[in-house]
């Protein structure tokens, strides 16, 4: 019994030990926050001491697709915008899968980049990815990518930036319908568009439909392609498929919602000796212009984002976003109209600007402490 009594004893001593320690554990825990807070501080006014072109930031450019050739110039301006500004960007392409587009931004997320720009995601994923990539401290551009969740919220922190779809179509449109056919109402057309479901259509779309609200123009038939890994092609036989179906006359005009159509009905259209029927397009490419030259051309005009810009304001942004700038939470590229008759012989994408009056890369988003690191 004593032997039992002396354990129970050393027993209670020991807890009343472990008592009076835990209010001092306690405040060791409840300070560990504030001290971290402190080290957070000191570490940010350290790095607000260093140039911003010193800091070596890292950046992704991933983009849900090939290199094309407006593309390419995307990410060639994007590269050369980074370095004017004292970062590294890397340039990721997932061939069009969605999986692996997912993948290599996931793996981004993981590593030591700072900010990343993302290229053509799709809805279905893209919020919860920039979700992540914002609660992993990254900052986080978008182009032709809408971030928003079930209940259409977007992601506060980052910036949506797109074409502008919507002034495209009207651009477009009204070259047909005041220029081309200013005594014709309403403008008869064959269409040629995708979806619902691709960001940039539809953004289109809604201009499209208010001419046709008002009148201005009447659609005939609306085309779209069979093989999304062959669009030009499908476009051809889709558009020489119905051709037969309008004689002379019957047909003002083609409106494309996309260039890569716009090649597959021009095809169509010489093939079938239809050169009355002039084409508008939206987006361009070195191959359009060429078409656009060739004698005779129903290829009358298109309305085009000099890329470049697309590359240079994505980095910008993240720029401005890394200096603790404010963002907007979306931003649009303005087009311009190019017409075949301005297009000289030497023309390409690279000198577009320097031959289409109002086309080229504007200074939009360069703030004055950029000037200051040149």
């Amino acid at each position: 019994m004593k032997k039992r009594l002396m354990i129970v004893l050393a027993c209670l001593v020991i807890f009343s030990m472990f008592a009076a320690c835990a209010p001092e554990a306690a405040e060791v825990e409840e300070a560990a926050p504030a001290e971290d807070d402190a080290m957070e501080e000191e570490a940010a006014e350290e790095a607000a001491d260093v140039a911003f072109n010193e800091r070596g930031y890292k950046l992704a450019y991933i983009f849900n697709g090939n290199t094309t050739d407006i593309f390419k110039m995307a990410f060639d301006a994007a590269t050369a915008e980074a370095e004017k500004l004292g970062m590294t960007l890397d340039i990721f392409l997932s061939g069009g899968d969605d999986l692996v587009f997912q993948d290599l931004i996931n793996q981004k997320i993981e590593e030591d980049y700072d900010g990343i720009y993302v290229s053509h995601g799709k809805s279905d994923y893209s919020f919860d990815l920039m979700q992540k990539a914002v609660d992993a401290g990254i900052e986080v551009v978008t182009f032709d990518t809408v971030i928003a969740d079930a209940d259409g919220n977007a992601i506060p922190e980052v910036t949506t930036m797109f074409q502008n779809d919507q002034e495209m179509a009207r651009i477009s449109l009204d070259y047909i319908v005041n220029v081309l056919f200013p005594d014709t109402r309403p403008v008869r057309l064959l269409k040629l568009w995708y979806g619902p479901g691709i960001p940039p259509f539809d953004r289109r779309e809604e201009t499209y439909v208010e001419f046709e609200a008002d009148g201005r123009i009447e659609t005939l038939e609306v085309l779209g392609w069979t093989d999304q890994q062959n669009i030009e092609g499908s476009l051809n036989t889709v558009v020489a498929s119905v051709l037969p179906k309008y004689p002379e006359g019957s047909v003002d005009a083609i409106w494309s919602a996309y260039d890569a159509m716009a090649r597959g009905a021009y095809k169509a259209l010489i093939e079938a000796d239809r050169y009355d029927i002039p084409l508008v397009s939206i987006d361009i490419s070195n191959v359009d212009i060429n078409l656009m030259q060739e004698e005779n051309s129903p290829w009358k005009a298109c309305v085009a984002v000099h890329f470049e810009n697309v590359g240079i304001q994505g980095v910008r942004l993240l720029a401005k976003k890394l200096h603790g700038d404010e963002t907007p939470e979306v931003f649009n590229l303005d087009p311009s109209l190019v017409p075949s008759d301005q297009l000289t012989e030497d023309a390409t994408v690279l000198n577009l600007s320097e031959i289409v009056d109002g086309y080229g890369v504007f200074d939009i988003n360069w703030e004055p402490w950029m000037e200051e690191l040149q």
